[in-house]
């Protein structure tokens, strides 16, 4: 090769790597996706919204709950009104910041409780329906790219911080190039799986505070992996407005039955 060819071949390789290199300085970090996960699916407003949950057991038998959710994410409250199954209509949780308490209709009783424990009898969690604090309650690892039918997803395995409160120590997350979870296995403290969620469509609102796009759960499959039950997670009726303070009270829970 000529000495005046080495300048040319040098640039034909350096245009080659540009964009690679660009690419690697561009990728965020995985507590800047974790935070801009948490941003995409946060509201300034207050949310009501109507959940559906479809339970099927590993003998092939079926239950079907429901409940109303509110949320006032600037505070960090939160309540579920039960609407189905019919027995346990009228009951509910409420958390105002981080004490978290179940009203029992039947006998009037409020008992506290924890943000780890099931809901409505559920293989759900407090955490499923509550804002996003990923980058709040976790430290994260890159786990490299998985590439699934032609997609590439990238892998962050979770680890909860001190004293966060958590349905799951461990999690691992599969996100799209949209940043959009896809899939997550949340896993006990010794490394046994707990539950696998497939996050199977989002929909997209305008935050009427913000007025930004925000992206909430459609449709979400969780999986219980002892036991075999799976439950699907609808979330329909999404309202993002103003909700009234007294909503997240005691005596507001109580009076649904009167």
């Amino acid at each position: 090769m000529k000495p005046s060819a080495l300048p040319t071949c040098l640039a034909v390789i350096l245009a080659a790597l540009l964009p690679s290199l660009a690419g690697a300085a561009e990728k965020e970090s995985p507590e800047e996706l974790l935070r801009r996960i948490d941003k995409r699916m946060s509201f300034a407003s207050d949310y009501k919204g109507a959940v559906r949950m479809k339970e099927t057991r590993k003998d092939g038998s079926e239950r079907v709950s429901e409940m109303l959710v509110y949320r006032r994410d600037a505070s960090s409250n939160l309540l579920f009104l039960i609407t189905k199954p019919r027995n346990m209509a009228g009951g509910g949780y409420l958390r105002i910041g981080k004490n978290m308490w179940e009203y029992t209709p039947a006998t009037g009783q409020w008992d506290r409780t924890t943000q780890r424990a099931n809901i409505v009898g559920t293989i759900a969690c407090e955490g499923d329906f509550d804002r996003s604090k990923l980058a709040e309650d976790y430290t994260a690892k890159d786990e490299g790219v998985e590439t699934i039918e032609g997609t590439a997803y990238r892998k962050l395995l979770l680890t909860a911080k001190p004293d966060a409160q958590v349905s799951f120590p461990l999690y691992r997350l599969w996100v799209d190039p949209d940043d959009n979870i896809v899939k997550r296995v949340g896993y006990a403290p010794s490394g046994k799986v707990l539950r696998t969620d497939i996050i199977r469509a989002y929909q997209r609102l305008k935050d009427p505070v913000s007025g930004e796009l925000v992206y909430h759960y459609k449709e979400v499959l969780e999986m219980e992996e002892e036991e075999g039950t799976r439950v699907v997670v609808k979330y329909e009726e999404v309202e993002l407005a103003p909700l009234d303070p007294n909503i997240f009270t005691k005596s507001w829970l109580e009076g649904r039955l009167r």
